[in-house]
């Protein structure tokens, strides 16, 4: 292997020593006039726009659904609760004790689950009935 001699010079990248932008050239130049300078520019809020759903126009028109609908939809919600409501508990007093009885019962395996799909199936009619 023979001996490499590697040589590095170094060029400057432009004429111009200072490296100044173009704006800042064109600003140093005698005979040009400087920019205004600019004034601190301040945020002002969007006017508020009005809710198309509470114009007067939109007061008069029906809502999505009827009232009845809407007796449905409740009567549907009320349904899905109570139903989640029966398969709550199972709590012993002993955490040792493990009762099959009362976690695995009918109220909470069978009965409630059965009560909320027909909440949804209320609420699903509800929706469906025109």
């Amino acid at each position: 292997m023979g001996d490499h001699a590697i040589s590095l010079t170094f060029a400057p990248r432009s004429k111009n020593v200072n490296n100044m932008s173009k704006r800042n050239k064109q600003k140093n130049r005698p005979g040009t006039v400087a920019e205004p300078t600019a004034e601190a520019v301040r945020n002002v809020a969007a006017p508020r726009v009005k809710d198309p759903r509470l114009t007067p126009e939109r007061a008069g028109r029906p809502l999505v659904f009827g009232a009845e609908t809407y007796k449905w939809l409740a009567g549907g919600f009320v349904l899905i609760v109570v139903g989640f409501l029966l398969m709550v508990g199972g709590r012993d007093p002993d955490p040792t004790v493990f009762d099959a009885e009362s976690i695995y019962s009918f109220r909470r395996i069978t009965l409630a689950p059965i009560i909320i799909l027909a909440g949804l199936g209320v609420t699903t009619y509800a929706i469906f009935k025109k």
